[in-house]
């Protein structure tokens, strides 16, 4: 074989790598491209009974610990989500969304759970999606500020993604029929409510229907984080002087009707993006 030959033949090569080459660049581009558009949705549930539902309907990829969390990692109803047990109060609360946005990149976050019903009409069972929530807790009127209100914050209320309360909506079609459902206002603090007197105040200052113990920790973090969330309760208890024995009886059942809801969610979530 000549030179000429030779080089030809070298030259002949270095096309044909430099194709594949090419070809597999633009296919990992592609791969890459549309990873970032598959959306994932982080789910936070204070309580084990609260995430035991979704967990045990979705196919878990992978587990992951950080900060005595336990993250799953996979698939529910054709969406990509991340479920975690946050542990009770908004500081647990806040501590995993907050580690769903910063570790895991989630596009959205969904709090579900059980609270204490405050609205008259409510009753055990029946479903509140979160126009917006607030810290009932926070309180800085010494100094002028609402009840509520954080100083330095403009929102005093958190606003509840609408595209996802749309979703919630549709979703609680198929639950029984002795479940309400209302999109009201959730009221939060680190305290659980057992005092009529309390319940009262509550309801009359911030006009929420619920009372929980997470909800505007996520809503603080999403606003913080600029990405939507909703937050979905079943009332497992009155919020009254026998909230306590109440919601032990009726917990697992207010649990079924917000992880309904949950997974309806992401079913149409999966469903607009084919």
């Amino acid at each position: 074989m000549n030179i000429q030959t030779l080089t030809k033949n070298i030259i002949g090569l270095l096309t044909i790598l430099l194709i594949i080459s090419g070809c597999s660049q633009e296919q990992a581009n592609t791969s890459a491209a549309e990873k970032k558009e598959e959306k994932t949705v982080g789910i936070i549930g204070p309580m084990e009974v609260e995430i035991d539902i979704l967990r045990s309907h979705m196919d878990v990829e992978e587990t992951v610990e950080k900060g005595k969390l336990t993250y799953y990692e996979g698939e529910l109803n054709g969406q990509n989500i991340v479920l975690v047990q946050s542990g009770i109060g908004k500081v647990n609360a806040t501590v995993a969304a907050q580690t769903l946005v910063s570790e895991f990149g989630v596009d959205a976050l969904i709090n579900s759970g059980v609270a204490g019903g405050i609205h008259p009409d409510l009753g055990l069972g029946d479903i509140v999606i979160s126009t917006e929530t607030v810290h009932h807790d926070m309180d800085e009127t010494a100094k002028g500020f609402k009840p509520g209100q954080i100083p330095g914050m403009d929102p005093r209320f958190f606003k509840a993604d609408q595209k996802l309360i749309d979703l919630a909506m549709k979703g609680t079609k198929d639950l029984p029929d002795y479940v309400d459902v209302y999109n009201a206002r959730i009221a939060t603090g680190d305290q659980f409510i057992a005092s009529e007197k309390k319940t009262e105040w509550i309801y009359d200052t911030f006009n929420a229907y619920v009372v929980e113990m997470e909800g505007a920790a996520v809503g603080q973090v999403a606003y913080l984080n600029e990405i939507p969330y909703v937050v979905i309760r079943s009332a497992s208890d009155d919020a009254g002087e026998e909230a306590a024995s109440i919601q032990e009886n009726f917990v697992e059942k207010a649990a079924e009707n917000s992880s309904h809801v949950i997974e309806e969610i992401l079913k149409g979530m999966s469903e607009k993006n084919k």
